[in-house]
């Protein structure tokens, strides 16, 4: 039994038996993982929405310490400690989501593999605990809204233009948004920020600086976008859930902040 791969497969394996459809247990084993990762996350999200907060005054550091960048820096340094905020605590819930996904991807195709038949009933046994495991003659469907979960967007396309597009293409774009719109609320520097930096310094440093950001807000979701286009649906289903889930932190982060 694989201790990282095994308590994914059986969360899989125990949701369709309660509900009959894998598509549905992909969504609740989604949710339920943000939910359990939400302890780690949330001072992430907590900080991240406070580093929006004290823009105003992260702005006056750059005007006043921008063309001395040691000095900059070290303002902001003492700044952030001051204020009891990580400006890196950004990265946990990406490298969290990272690390998640390599972990249900390998999960999933696992019990893809075994609808393919190529991944034999022992295997899929060995990850299972006695009460979810199967006997032969076991039949796992693979249909959710009326697309294969194990098929690709590409094959998809490749059968020609057809309602089974709908659904993958909702996924992909819709994921690509929640990504781009997650990177916005984590990513507290405004533009009008880079542009006091890079005016005060003109130092190509600050140029690369900036382009991170944009490849960072921008390409990653058109990334996912193009990378997801030959991901399973299942994966693709898992992810849009992932990021709207997260979406959803956010969101109720920001209102918890505005209460306090």
């Amino acid at each position: 039994m694989n201790l990282f791969i095994a308590p994914f497969v059986n969360a899989l394996f125990g949701f369709y038996f309660l509900f009959g459809n894998l598509g549905w247990s992909i969504v609740i084993v989604t949710v339920i993982i943000r939910l359990v990762l939400l302890p780690l996350v949330w001072p992430s999200l907590k900080s991240a929405q406070k580093m929006q907060a004290l823009q105003p005054k992260l702005k006056k550091l750059q005007e006043k310490y921008g063309k001395n960048k040691e000095a900059l820096a070290k303002a902001q340094m003492e700044f952030y400690k001051a204020e009891g905020v990580n400006p890196l605590s950004g990265c946990l819930p990406n490298i969290l989501q990272i690390a998640v996904l390599m972990i249900f991807f390998s999960a999933f195709n696992m019990v893809s593999g075994f609808l393919e038949g190529k991944v034999g009933m022992e295997t899929i046994n060995q990850q299972l605990i006695p009460a979810f495991q199967i006997t032969e003659g076991f039949k796992f469907g693979d249909s959710f809204m009326g697309v294969n979960l194990t098929t690709t967007p590409a094959k998809v396309l490749g059968g020609g233009v057809s309602l089974q597009l709908v659904l993958p293409l909702i996924l992909l774009l819709g994921s690509g948004f929640l990504q781009y719109w997650s990177a916005k609320k984590m990513m507290p520097a405004t533009k009008v920020d880079e542009a006091v930096v890079k005016k005060e310094t003109k130092d190509k440093e600050d140029d690369m600086m900036a382009a991170m950001r944009t490849q960072s807000t921008y390409m990653m979701p058109l990334m996912t976008i193009f990378i997801g286009f030959n991901f399973s649906i299942g994966i693709l289903l898992y992810w849009f859930v992932n990021s709207a889930v997260m979406a959803g932190q956010q969101i109720l982060m920001a209102k918890v902040g505005k209460k306090n």
